[in-house]
C-alpha cells in the first residue's frame, strides 16, 4: 500500500532510449520505513531486442530516481533578510538549489539566486546576497527535481523472477538484466527499489512526486583488446594488446592480439595510472543520446539550467527550437518559461513543425545531434554515466577480436553504398524502406545519407525485416549500435594531456546550479564546472562524414577541443561494471 506522503502526485513517464520501446510504467510507492528512513519505488519496465547468451553477453537497463518534493512551488510572505540569511515563518519544503526570487514587498535578487542551505526552520541561506534587501516581501521558491539515493546492497531492493539487479557502491542507480538466457523482449513487473529517502534529507511525511528512469546498455567484459587495427586509418594508434587494467604500463613484448602488449598504446603517452583504457568491465549506452531522452533531460532542470543546455532562451515563444530546427532536430520549447520569476519552459519533439507536441512521427527516438560536449558530459552527469575514452572506444566495437585492418564497428571492411530512404520517418518505428544492405554493414554516412540530411533513430538497421546479423545490422561485437557513421561519438582522448589526466568518476545525478557537469577530473572543468572541452575528442564519423572516418580506428578528429554545438554532434555515456 502506498504510503500517504507519497499519495498526492505521482509522475509516471514512457522515458530513455525509446528506439526498442523501452517502457518505464506503474510508478509507486510501497513498505515506507518511517524507522530507518527509506521506501520501495515500485514499477515495471519492459524493452524490445534484449538479448543474454552466457554470463558476458547482454543487455541491461540502467535504471535511476528523481524525485521533486511537494507539489506546488512555496510562497512565503513577510519575509526579511540580513546579508544573506533569509527569514521566514517556515522552511518546510525548502531544498537546497532551489531558485528563489521576489513577487512582491521590498526586495531585489540578482537572477539565479539559489537557496544554498537550510539553516534552522525559520531561515536559510541565499547563494548571493540581495542587493536591495527584503523587507515583508513575498517570495517564491521554485521546486527542483532531486537524485535519488538508492540502497547499495542488491538483495535489499527486489528483482521480479526472471530478472537479476546488479548495485554499484554510490547508490546512485542500479543494473538490472536476464537472470538467465533469452532474447526478444524482456518485461518485468512490481520492480522494488529501495530509496533512502534520509540520506536525501527528505521528512517522513514529505509530498513528492517521482520519476524513474531507464536508458537500455550493453555490457562489454573485462579482458583484453586490440587498439588499432594495422591498417591504413589517419592517425591510427599503432596496433597494440591491452592487456591490463593498469594504464599506465608501457607496451613490450609481444601481444596476442598482434603489436606490444600493455596498458596504453604504443607512441603515445602515459596517461594517468587511474585513466580508463577499456581493459576493465563496462556497460556503454546501446544507442546514442535520443531527442526525447535530451527533451525529459530539459524537463527536470531549472530555469537557469536551461540556458546553459540549450540555443535559444527557454522564455522564448512556443516552437523556438531547444537545439536546432535543421538536419532532423525537431526538439522545441511546448511551453515557454518565463526568465523574470524562474518558471523553467517545457520542451517537446516536433519534427512536423506542426505544433502538435510529441505525437508518434515526432521524432523522440531520433539521435540527438547539436550537441556540445559539455551538454553531453551534463546529460550523462545527470544519469549518473560518464564519458567515455577513445579506447573504451575500439574495446565496444571490436571486442577481443583480432583486429581487421580498417575495419567498420561490425567487424568487416564492406559497406552499403547506396542511399537510403525511409519508411515512417520520425516516428518510434522508422526504418529503412530501400537500399538496406543483408550481406554489407549497414550505416549511415555520406554515400547512404542520400537526401535525409540527418541523423536516424537508434537501432533503425538492427529492427530491419531483412536484417540477418551483426553485418546487416551495423553492430558492434557487443550489440551496439551506431557506432559507426550517424553522429560523432565523444570521446575523452589520450593525445592531450586534459584528456590523460581523466580518472573514470562516475557522475553523481546532480547538476550545478547553471547546469553543467562538476565531476572532478571530466575533461573541459574550469573552475569547478564543466564549460570547456579541451580533453575531449571526437570519434566514429557521422551521417555526412565520408567512409574513411567511420572506420573504427580511425582518429582524425580524436583529440579535436572544439565546443560547439553542431548537425554532426551527438552522445553517448558508459559506466564501470559494479
Amino acid at each position: 500500500m502506498r504510503k500517504a506522503f507519497f499519495a498526492l502526485a505521482f509522475l509516471c513517464l514512457h522515458l530513455s532510449t525509446q528506439a526498442n520501446n523501452l517502457s518505464v510504467s506503474n510508478v509507486g510507492t510501497t513498505g515506507q520505513d518511517m524507522a530507518n528512513d527509506f521506501t520501495l519505488v515500485e514499477f515495471d519496465l519492459s524493452w524490445d531486442n534484449s538479448w543474454r547468451l552466457g554470463a558476458t553477453t547482454r543487455d541491461a537497463a540502467w535504471v535511476f530516481v528523481k524525485f521533486q518534493v511537494g507539489v506546488k512551488d512555496p510562497e512565503l510572505s513577510n519575509a526579511s533578510s540580513s546579508g544573506t540569511t533569509v527569514t521566514v515563518g517556515s522552511t518546510a519544503n525548502l531544498r537546497v538549489g532551489m531558485p528563489v526570487v521576489v513577487t512582491a514587498g521590498t526586495g531585489t535578487l540578482a537572477a539565479n539566486t539559489v537557496i544554498s542551505s537550510i539553516t534552522n526552520a525559520t531561515q536559510f541561506e541565499l547563494s548571493a546576497a540581495p542587493s536591495v534587501a527584503l523587507s515583508n516581501a513575498t517570495i517564491v521558491c521554485r521546486r527542483i527535481w532531486e537524485h535519488a539515493t538508492l540502497n547499495t546492497t542488491a538483495g535489499n531492493h527486489t528483482a521480479p523472477a526472471g530478472s537479476t539487479i546488479e548495485v554499484p557502491s554510490d547508490g546512485v542507480g542500479v543494473f538490472l538484466y536476464r537472470s538467465a538466457d533469452g532474447d526478444g523482449t524482456f518485461s518485468v513487473s512490481d520492480v522494488q527499489l529501495r530509496w533512502e529517502y534520509g540520506s536525501n534529507g527528505v521528512a517522513d511525511d514529505a509530498v513528492l512526486q517521482i520519476q524513474v528512469f531507464a536508458i537500455e546498455m550493453a555490457y562489454v567484459p573485462q579482458g583484453s583488446f586490440a587498439a588499432g587495427s594495422g591498417g591504413a586509418e589517419n592517425s591510427a594508434f599503432t596496433l597494440t594488446t591491452i592487456n591490463t587494467a593498469t594504464a599506465t604500463t608501457a607496451p613490450s613484448g609481444t601481444g596476442s592480439l598482434g603489436g606490444q602488449a600493455g596498458g596504453y598504446p604504443t607512441g603515445q603517452t602515459a596517461p594517468n595510472v587511474n585513466w580508463p583504457n577499456g581493459y576493465n568491465a563496462f556497460y556503454c549506452m546501446k544507442y546514442e543520446v535520443s531527442q526525447g531522452q535530451y527533451r525529459d533531460f530539459l524537463n527536470t532542470l531549472t530555469y537557469a539550467q536551461q540556458v546553459s543546455r540549450t540555443i535559444n532562451a527557454p522564455s522564448s515563444a512556443a516552437g523556438t527550437a531547444a537545439l536546432s530546427n535543421a538536419n532532423r532536430n525537431g526538439l522545441d520549447i511546448q511551453t515557454p518559461g518565463v526568465a523574470a520569476t524562474a518558471v523553467p519552459a517545457v520542451y517537446g519533439c516536433n519534427l512536423d513543425g506542426d505544433g502538435n507536441f510529441n505525437e508518434s512521427n515526432d521524432g523522440e527516438w531520433i539521435a540527438c545531434n547539436f550537441l556540445s560536449w559539455m551538454d553531453g558530459c551534463a546529460f550523462v552527469q545527470w544519469s549518473g554515466l560518464r564519458p567515455m575514452t577513445e579506447l573504451e572506444f575500439e574495446k565496444a566495437c571490436r571486442g577481443d577480436q583480432l583486429p581487421v585492418a580498417n575495419e567498420y564497428a561490425w567487424g568487416t571492411t564492406a559497406i552499403a553504398a547506396a542511399a537510403y530512404t525511409l519508411s515512417n520517418a520520425g516516428a518510434a518505428d522508422e526504418g529503412i524502406a530501400t537500399n538496406y544492405s543483408t550481406t554489407d554493414g549497414n550505416a549511415s554516412y555520406i554515400t547512404t545519407d542520400g537526401s535525409l540530411d540527418g541523423p536516424l533513430r537508434g537501432g533503425i538497421f538492427s529492427a530491419n525485416g531483412s536484417n540477418s546479423g551483426r553485418i546487416s545490422a551495423g553492430a558492434s561485437y557487443y550489440g551496439i549500435m551506431e557506432m559507426s557513421g550517424n553522429l560523432w561519438e565523444r570521446t575523452v582522448s589520450i593525445g592531450n594531456a586534459d584528456g590523460r589526466a581523466f580518472t573514470g568518476l562516475h557522475g553523481n545525478g546532480s547538476l550545478s546550479t547553471a547546469g553543467h557537469a562538476t565531476t572532478s577530473a571530466w575533461p573541459g572543468l574550469i573552475s569547478g564546472e564543466l564549460t570547456g572541452a579541451t580533453g575531449g575528442g571526437f570519434r566514429g564519423g557521422v551521417w555526412l562524414s565520408n567512409a574513411t572516418l567511420i572506420r573504427v580506428s580511425d582518429r582524425t578528429n580524436a583529440a579535436n577541443t572544439d565546443t560547439a554545438r553542431n548537425y554532426a554532434r551527438g552522445f553517448r555515456g558508459i559506466r564501470l561494471a559494479p
